[in-house]
C-alpha cells in the first residue's frame, strides 16, 4: 500500500506568532495569530470558496434554463430545479394494509391448563425493501384455532 508521507520542513513551527495585514473595506489591521490558526482559517477558506464555486455554477445553470421554465409544467420545473441542485424531493403517502398471521407457539404441558393465548406478545415489524417506510403494526384479534 503507497502512503503520501509529507516530509516536514524543520523550520517549520505551527506555534510560531505571524503578524499580517488584514484589508476590510476601509480599514487595515496588523493582527498577530499562531500558524495553526491561520492554517485552519486558509482551510476554511478553501472549503468554502468551493461551495461558493459549486453553487455558483448550479445558480448560472438555473439562469440559462429560464427560457425553457416558460412552457413547462410546474411539476416539470421543480424537478429540472431538483436536477441542477441535488436534491430528491420527496412525497409522504399514506396507506394501509392487513395480514393474516398464523403460527404455532409450544407451551409446556405444566402450563396448558393456565395458558391464555392473549398472553402472547407479538412483535411484528414491518420495512420495504424498496422505499423508506415507517410504519406502525398493532394485533388487534389473537385467537386460537384448535
Amino acid at each position: 500500500m503507497e502512503t503520501n508521507q509529507v516530509e516536514v520542513p524543520l523550520h517549520y513551527n505551527s506555534n510560531q506568532l505571524v503578524t499580517y495585514k488584514v484589508i476590510d473595506g476601509d480599514t487595515v489591521t496588523f493582527p498577530t495569530d499562531k500558524v495553526t490558526t491561520i492554517e485552519y482559517e486558509l482551510d476554511r477558506g478553501r472549503y468554502w470558496r468551493k461551495q461558493w464555486d459549486q453553487l455558483s455554477g448550479k445558480v448560472a445553470r438555473l439562469e440559462n434554463d429560464l427560457e425553457q421554465y416558460i412552457d413547462m409544467d410546474s411539476e416539470d420545473i421543480i424537478t429540472a430545479i431538483c436536477e441542477i441542485f441535488g436534491f430528491n424531493p420527496t412525497k409522504e403517502i399514506e396507506f394501509e394494509a392487513t395480514a393474516r398471521i398464523t403460527g404455532t407457539v409450544n407451551i409446556p404441558l405444566s402450563e396448558l391448563k393456565d395458558f391464555d393465548i392473549d398472553n402472547i406478545d407479538l412483535y411484528v415489524n414491518v420495512d420495504s425493501y424498496n422505499y423508506d417506510v415507517n410504519a406502525d403494526a398493532e394485533i388487534e384479534d389473537l385467537s386460537r384455532t384448535d
